[in-house]
């Protein structure tokens, strides 16, 4: 007899059995594995999903109909899934564990520390039956040492179930969502229109910067300076007017009234005062993924998906990192104390040495604010960036270097501001110079604040003390007021993790805020820090977004479909109330339905009204080439290339039920997606040559692909150049 430990995926599973069994485990070893007591096998990410509501009941399926709806199903039933890249059924697997568990006196939940992490064990538990003991284990940092550490401090699976309740009210609730949504959208505009709970508002975020963008009127506006002599030299103060002149805005409009004041000021003297102070800034939080994520595309231009993937293979390939899709910038007092070690390798791996002080106790290091999670950091494990893909070397250094900084003083500038209050305003003078450059020395392109920013101002150092301004001359310089810049995939993520601030409902607002109590850099979110990149890349799919030269703007359907959505479901208000009944579910205060109760009641309110005479000029399908089998139209929907002899159902995951066609889909090689264009050369039988693709041992390269007649992508690898005898 043993307990049986699951685990979320075989990788991990290997890590706790290396570091729980006593036995020697190779990165290839079979599961489940015994010894110590103890035997450890894994999932494989979610081994049931819920069934198709055709399979629940007929009139369900294909062809979609009105009438049916709404499709509601209390306690969703659930059924071995199915892998999306492969097409295997997940059973045997499930078989395989349920096998286990007979032989088993107890169970260890080992899933990921957040509610999915939950679900995925509760679930697989449920369907088996299984009434035996569980118990709850964290496992945050993969290495051997942390993860016993994690096994002595076992909770009662039960006292956890909550996370994970929550976790399938919301399944039902996306599933109830999108079927209901997405059908009575397509039926009525005779056109394939996805709808999500959460992809929605997160397509309003980019359709109204979009509309921003092309709507702005550029505006004048007026600043005034006023110059004179002072016993520090000549003097230039900015003339900064109060609210009651802005009425709101963030400039002047009317030079009149600065014309006035400048009238009023040339060849006047001032006194003024001035105070100096020291201004500190703090070395960064580490990481959590919202954070990286935005970061590594401001800095490098990755893609969300791209990043999330790196940190994936960071932590599970090298065991660099530690959990990291975590939402918590903070770590906990006993990292402090593993951190000489942990930075030794890492600089080791990075081939640097850094001047840390493991005396310093950053703001970083707070138990009260670490939950489930903590923040991103490496682990100390044999993880040399020569033997990293140059990206993942990238995301790596970066992870390391804002731990590192934690180990750093403070920045300090000593501030020198001068200020009048004159009419409806002040003038005021401000020179900055750094007086201790702390860890901008050692990490100059690491920043926390503005306060670097506007160090160099230009302007003379000023004493404290009273001081004249004598014989001013005023200056009134126009400016021109300029949209909002485009969305990147960075600036995107940022605020789908603080949508609040777009929230005008002041309830709704508090209510989103309370969402992320705790989690001290979200202010109100949308999705979760591990499914924001996977809602961009399903928008970019469905052909929602598309990407620029790095810019992220809505398509013309989904600008025209977003202006026809129903308001209730159109922004972020209701995904906040639904927020707070999830969150009754994962207390206890609710029942694990209430959740999809609710989305029916918001979907029964526009059932009969929405999109009615409406309709979307453009929505037909572009035809890129004939298919390769059957010679029929190949038509493009989002990033995908599909023969148009499918017939098929699109399911609210974005993916797709076949009932008829041959089968003929282009999507990409080797990580890369094919354009428009390369999509139309290859179904015309030519040549395209890719850069950047990416094997499944993660290694880069380039090469040509041409299409087969069955379908099928081969590559074309150019010969290297023989090597000339006798040359060295």
């Amino acid at each position: 007899m043993s307990k049986l430990v699951i685990a979320e995926k075989p990788m991990l599973a290997r890590d706790i059995a290396r570091a729980i069994t006593g036995k020697e485990v190779s990165e290839s070893a079979r599961l489940p594995i015994s010894g110590n007591g103890y035997t450890v096998c894994a999932c494989a990410g979610h081994l049931l999903e819920l069934v198709k509501p055709d399979a629940i009941d007929p009139k369900w399926g294909m062809p979609w109909s009105l009438d049916v709806l709404p499709i509601e199903v209390h306690d969703w039933p659930k059924e071995p899934a199915v892998d999306k890249k492969t097409g295997e059924s997940k059973k045997p697997l499930i078989d395989q564990i349920a096998g286990l568990l007979e032989t088993c006196d107890s169970v260890i939940a080992a899933g990921d520390p957040d509610d999915e992490g939950q679900l995925i064990v509760d679930e697989l538990l449920d369907y088996l039956g299984y009434a035996g003991r569980v118990e709850r284990v964290y496992v945050n940092d993969n290495i051997e040492k942390n993860i016993v550490k994690a096994f002595d401090k076992l909770v009662p699976n039960d006292s956890c179930r909550g996370a994970g309740n929550a976790a399938y009210a919301r399944q039902m609730a996306d599933m109830c969502f999108g079927v209901n949504e997405t059908r009575l959208a397509t039926k009525r505009l005779d056109g394939l229109f996805t709808v999500g709970r959460v992809q929605t508002p997160t397509l309003g975020l980019v359709v109204k910067r979009d509309e921003a963008i092309a709507h702005h009127v550029t505006r004048k506006f007026y600043e005034l300076f006023a110059s004179g002599d002072s016993d520090a030299g000549e003097l230039t103060f900015k003339y900064l007017p109060g609210k009651e002149l802005l009425a709101g805005e963030k400039h002047l409009f009317e030079r009149h009234t600065l014309e006035a004041l400048k009238e009023k000021l040339d060849g006047r003297d001032l006194h003024f005062e001035t105070t100096v102070s020291k201004k500190q800034e703090n070395p960064p939080l580490p990481y959590n993924l919202t954070v990286l994520l935005s970061d590594m595309s401001e800095r490098f231009g990755f893609t969300a998906a791209q990043t999330q993937q790196i940190t994936q293979d960071l932590r599970d390939k090298y065991k660099a990192i530690t959990y990291n899709r975590s939402d918590s910038q903070y770590l906990k007092e006993e990292h402090r104390e593993q951190a000489p070690a942990v930075l030794a390798q890492a600089m080791k791996n990075l081939g640097v040495r850094w001047p840390l002080d493991y005396r310093l106790h950053s703001k970083a290091f707070n138990d009260g604010n670490v939950t489930a999670h903590h923040g991103i950091i490496p682990q100390e494990a044999d993880a040399p960036v020569s033997a990293m893909e140059p990206d993942e070397a990238k995301v790596y250094t970066a992870i390391c270097e804002r731990y590192a900084v934690q180990f750093l003083p403070p920045a300090v500038y000593d501030v020198s501001e001068s200020t009048v209050s004159v009419d409806g305003g002040t003038l005021k003078l401000t020179a900055k110079r750094l007086s201790d450059a702390g860890f901008t020395a050692v990490f100059p392109n690491i920043s926390n604040s503005r306060v670097r920013e506007d160090s160099d101002t230009g302007n003379p150092w000023v004493p404290a003390g009273s001081h004249t301004l004598a014989g001013i001359s005023c200056s009134i310089t126009e400016g021109e007021t300029t949209p909002p810049a485009p969305y990147t995939e960075g600036t995107l993520i940022t605020d789908m993790a603080s949508i609040a601030k777009y929230v005008k409902d002041p309830e709704i607002r508090e209510i989103l805020k309370r969402k992320d109590d705790g989690k001290k850099g979200e202010h109100g979110g949308i999705g979760t820090t591990a499914t924001r990149s996977s809602i961009i890349e399903g928008l970019k799919t469905r052909g929602y977004l598309e990407e620029q030269k790095g810019k992220v703007r809505a398509t013309d359907k989904a600008k025209a479909f977003y202006a026809l959505l129903p308001p209730e479901i159109r922004g972020a208000d209701v995904t906040a109330r639904w927020w707070l009944i999830q969150q009754d579910i994962a207390d206890g205060k609710a029942d694990v339905n209430a959740l999809q109760d609710s989305v029916i009641e918001v979907f029964n309110h526009h059932r009969e009204t929405a999109y009615v005479g409406a309709s979307i000029a453009g929505t037909g399908k572009t035809v890129v080439g004939k298919c390769p089998r059957c010679g029929k139209d190949v038509i493009k929907t989002g990033s995908i290339y599909a023969c148009s002899s499918i017939k098929n159902e699109k399911q609210e995951d974005g993916t797709w039920n076949e009932v008829a066609g041959c089968g003929f889909k282009l999507f990409g090689f080797c990580t890369k997606k094919f354009t428009e264009k390369q999509a139309a050369s290859l179904l015309d039988g030519k040549a395209v040559s890719l850069r950047g693709c990416k094997s499944k041992a993660g290694k880069t390269f380039d090469c040509k692909v041409v299409l087969q007649k069955d379908g099928s992508i081969e590559p074309i690898f150019t010969p290297r150049k023989p090597t000339k005898k006798g040359r060295r």
